[in-house]
């Protein structure tokens, strides 16, 4: 059986079992936000905390569109063993000490820079901060080891910041370790 388009004259077929025929390129909406608006990004930095339970990083998305964060790449080194990460969404107020940093477009020729605000911090939440609130989404244990290359943490279900809402990461258990992440993120398409 043919379906046939009204205006266009366009046919596409059917099988017996009512299923449409088609061959088709398919992209993920990650490499359409990439290659197509070019506003995909990494958000890298290094940082040491400065005691147990502080926030290291923090984004908030400025953008009217969402912005969908995919998860980041990790490496740890001279962690004490057990060490553990937490991602919190939701939070909000000041930030103490804070050190911009600025997002790279993945696509090499997109020239658009990523519309937020993006920190690294040895204490972010410390001294006359007033960084509080948020619910913790995901949580991290690195146990027995002191050294992690270059883990990639996916999330299982992409963390969506619509305007004005923050992504926050914590060192939860010690000040010992540095952390090195690229924290990947895109604009809805």
């Amino acid at each position: 059986m043919l379906v046939q388009d009204g205006s266009t004259g366009y046919t596409a077929a059917v099988d017996d079992r009512n299923r449409l025929q088609t061959r088709a390129v398919t992209e993920s909406i990650e490499h359409v936000a990439n290659h197509d608006d070019g506003r995909a990004y990494s958000c890298t930095f290094s940082q040491s905390p400065t005691a147990a339970g502080d926030c290291i990083f923090y984004m908030v998305n400025s953008s009217d569109d969402d912005m969908i964060v995919e998860g980041f790449q990790l490496s740890v080194t001279n962690c004490t063993a057990d060490e553990a990460l937490y991602v919190k969404i939701g939070g909000s107020g000041t930030r103490n000490s804070g050190t911009a940093i600025t997002p790279v477009a993945l696509n090499g020729g997109s020239g658009i820079s990523a519309d937020g605000t993006f920190e690294q911090g040895a204490d972010l939440d410390g001294g006359a901060a007033t960084l509080t609130g948020g619910s913790e989404v995901y949580r991290y244990v690195m146990a027995g080891i002191t050294d992690v290359s270059a883990k990639s943490i996916n999330f299982e279900q992409e963390i969506i910041l619509p305007k004005n809402k923050a992504l926050t990461l914590w060192v939860a258990t010690s000040a010992a370790g540095t952390y090195y992440v690229s924290m990947d993120f895109y604009y809805k398409v």
